[in-house]
């Protein structure tokens, strides 16, 4: 029997040549046994030369994609190596490598089919505008009513896939990987949990969230929640969670 590969960390990079080397070396520190996969997102700064000589496998976009389209590939990539788990984790230094083991071993005792770190489980959330804050409460509360299941970070990066998941993600039919993805996989049966977190704040680069995001976000994300309640609707039972 071939023995199941080690989960795997996905971390999208886009010009982080700040704080990918620390990351990679807290994910070392905090996860030993755990894969590492930086997707570069045709970074124009030193983030690939860093990772090369730290040793680290990584696949490098030949234009700039996005977040999402990152993740996805590493996805994809995933699964093309025989991977079943993977932790989606930022390269900007903002998510703690201290709990990317704890959410894993939650994954494997079957607590959910995708585990969701929050920075939301108690008051405060460090490094969060306003702006952000009151957009990600109003829909998580959204995606916690339609699927029934407690959602209190719909836009945290920060997740555990397990085998059922995972293929969906790496197919790539999501435009966002936040409150969409979360109200169709709630839709579908699939079993959303939560892990509390505290996240940093950004060392360096450029977050994605700009200024135009806060008109664009609250205009794409709830267009994408109809979408995908109409999506999960027409699927009907095919190919849900448990």
């Amino acid at each position: 029997m071939t023995p199941m590969r080690p989960p795997l960390a996905i971390v999208p990079a886009h010009n982080e040549e700040a704080s990918i080397g620390r990351v990679i070396a807290g994910l070392r520190g905090s996860a030993p046994g755990v894969d590492i996969l930086v997707v570069d997102d045709h970074s124009t700064d030193g983030t690939a030369a860093i990772v090369e000589r730290l040793g680290v496998t990584q696949v490098r976009l030949a234009c700039n994609l996005g977040y999402r389209n990152a993740i996805q590939i590493g996805c994809a990539w995933a699964l093309a190596n025989g991977y079943q788990r993977v932790i989606c984790f930022d390269g900007d230094g903002q998510h703690p490598a201290s709990e990317v083991l704890p959410m894993l071993e939650r994954l494997e005792r079957g607590e959910g089919d995708i585990i969701v770190a929050t920075r939301y489980a108690q008051e405060g959330a460090p490094g969060a505008s306003l702006g952000r804050f009151l957009g990600n409460q109003f829909f998580s509360r959204v995606a916690s009513r339609l699927t029934g299941q407690r959602i209190t970070d719909s836009t945290s990066g920060m997740k555990a896939l397990g085998p059922g998941v995972l293929p969906i993600v790496a197919k790539g039919d999501f435009l966002d990987l936040h409150a969409e993805a979360l109200v169709y996989l709630g839709l579908r049966g699939f079993r959303i949990a939560e892990h509390p977190a505290v996240f940093a704040e950004r060392a360096g680069g450029v977050s994605m969230y700009g200024r135009l995001a806060l008109l664009r976000y609250p205009l794409l994300t709830g267009t994408l929640i109809l979408c995908s309640i109409a999506r999960a609707w027409l699927e009907g039972d095919r190919g849900a969670g448990r």
